[in-house]
C-alpha cells in the first residue's frame, strides 16, 4: 500500500500538534512492511524529514513540492497530480484542509484536530474564523474520512457543524514518538533543585497564568522548588492572534517569582527529554485540548501528572492522571501541587499505566488503524464501483 501524506502545512516549531502527527505517522507507517510512505513537502523543509524519521529515513519517499501562493492552493492544485503519478492507494491531509477533488479514485483521509475557533474567538480574526468554519465544512463533505484526534473533538464536530457528513468521523488518536527524548542532552543550565515541569505553547487557553498564580501560593516549607515552563513564546506561534497571548515573562516579574521561575520557550527534543526524567512534577492547567499531548507524554516518561478535566483531557490521559476540579482556581491548583510534591511516591503512575499510555500511543499501532481506514475505504469504493457497474448494464 502507497500512502501519501501532505506536510505541506509544516513550518516546524510552529504548528504544534499538526507536526508531531506527522512525524508520528511517518515513523509508524516506515516500520510497516507492507506501507510505503510518500511525504509531499516544501523543498526546503526535506532536511526536516531526516530529523523527523531518524534511521527510518530511506523508508520514506519524500517528493518536494514548492508553494505556489500558499499551501491551501498549492495543495489543491499539485498534490492529486502528483498522487496519480506516483499510483497513490490513499492520501492523508494532516491538517484540516481538504482539497476540491478532481479525481475520486484516490481515498483522502483528513485530520481535524480541534475547534479551536468556536470556543475561543476572541482569539482568532474573524477572517481566520470564517475560513475555518468553512475549511472544515469542505472536508466533512469531500473527504473520504474525516480523522479526529478525539472523541471530545469528533462529538464536538456534530455538535458545532450539525451537519451530515460524507461519511461519520473517525476517532484516530496521536502517535507519540518516545523515542523522541533518549538520548537525553541536559540544558547549559541545567537545574540542581527540585522542579514543576508544565509544557505547552503560550497560547491564553493553556492558563499558564493561573499555574504561576498558583504557584506563588505554595507554602514556605516548598520554596526550594522552582517552576520550568516548555513551550513556543508567542512571536513564533501561527494560527491565533498573538496580541491575545498572555505575555508569561511580564507576569512572572509581576508576582515577583524571577528567581524560581524558568521560562525556555522551544526547546529540542532531546532537552525536553532531560526535563521529563528529571523533574518532581508535571502540571498541565490548559482549559481546552482537542488531544492534550504534553500530559500523555509526562505520563509515560513516568511523572506524576496533575491536569484538569477540561475537554479531552481526561481521555487522551486514559483517566491516568491526577485532576482538580476547577480549572481556574490557583488556591486547588496550589494545594494539589503541594500535595504531591510533599508525597511523591504516592502519585507515580504505575508501571502498568505507563506501559498502557506508551503501548496504545504507539506509532506503529496508529499506523495501522490508518492502514485499517483505507482498505475499508478501498473495500467500500470497489463494492460502489461494482453496483455502478451492474446497474449500468
Amino acid at each position: 500500500m502507497k500512502l501519501g501524506i501532505s506536510g505541506l502545512f509544516l513550518k516546524p516549531a510552529q504548528v504544534g500538534g499538526a507536526e508531531f502527527t506527522l512525524r508520528g505517522l511517518l515513523v509508524g507507517l516506515a516500520q510497516l512492511p507492507e506501507v510505503q510512505p510518500v511525504v509531499f513537502l516544501p523543498p526546503d523543509l526535506t532536511p526536516w524529514l531526516t530529523e523527523a524519521t531518524g534511521e527510518l529515513r530511506d523508508r520514506v519517499q519524500v517528493v518536494p513540492v514548492p508553494i505556489v501562493q500558499n499551501r491551501f492552493v498549492t495543495e489543491a492544485m499539485r498534490i492529486q497530480r502528483y498522487a496519480k503519478d506516483l499510483n497513490l492507494d490513499g492520501l492523508i491531509y494532516p491538517n484540516y484542509f481538504t482539497p476540491w477533488r478532481w479525481s475520486a479514485s484516490i481515498p483522502v483521509v483528513t485530520l481535524i484536530h480541534d475547534l479551536n475557533y468556536a470556543h475561543f474567538p476572541q482569539l482568532f480574526s474573524a477572517t481566520k474564523r470564517i475560513w475555518l468554519n468553512m475549511a472544515h465544512r469542505l472536508t466533512l463533505m469531500h473527504a473520504d474520512r474525516t480523522v479526529t484526534v478525539s472523541d471530545f473533538v469528533r462529538r464536538d464536530l456534530a455538535r458545532v457543524y450539525g451537519m451530515r457528513p460524507r461519511s461519520a468521523p473517525v476517532t484516530i488518536a496521536n502517535p507519540v514518538i518516545w523515542s523522541r527524548f533518549t538520548p537525553t542532552v541536559a540544558p547549559q543550565s541545567p537545574l540542581t533543585q527540585p522542579f514543576i515541569l508544565s509544557v505547552a505553547n503560550h497560547y491564553q487557553h493553556k492558563n499558564l497564568r493561573t499555574l504561576l498564580q498558583a504557584f506563588q501560593q505554595l507554602p514556605p516549607d516548598l520554596s526550594a522548588v522552582h517552576l520550568v515552563l516548555v513551550g513556543q513564546l508567542p512571536a513564533r506561534l501561527v494560527g491565533m492572534r498573538r496580541d491575545r497571548c498572555d505575555d508569561i515573562p511580564a507576569l512572572v516579574a509581576t508576582l515577583n517569582l524571577q528567581g524560581r521561575v524558568h521560562v525556555t520557550g522551544y526547546i529540542s527534543d532531546a532537552e525536553l527529554g532531560w526535563y521529563y526524567q528529571q523533574a518532581s512534577l508535571f502540571v498541565y492547567p490548559s482549559l481546552f485540548e482537542g488531544f492534550g499531548l504534553s500530559p500523555v507524554e509526562a505520563i509515560g516518561m513516568g511523572l506524576p501528572t496533575l491536569t484538569t478535566r477540561c475537554t479531552a483531557i481526561p481521555e487522551a490521559t486514559l483517566h491516568l492522571a491526577h485532576y482538580v476540579d476547577d480549572p481556574l482556581s490557583a488556591a486547588e491548583f496550589a494545594e494539589r501541587m503541594a500535595l504531591m510534591l510533599r508525597d511523591r511516591p504516592s502519585f507515580l503512575p504505575t508501571p502498568e499505566a505507563i506501559t498502557q499510555i506508551r503501548t496504545t500511543y504507539d506509532p506503529v499501532t496508529i499506523a495501522q488503524q490508518y492502514v485499517a481506514l483505507f482498505k475499508e475505504i478501498s473495500r467500500k469504493v470497489y463494492t460502489r464501483h461494482r453496483k455502478g457497474k451492474a446497474s449500468g448494464q
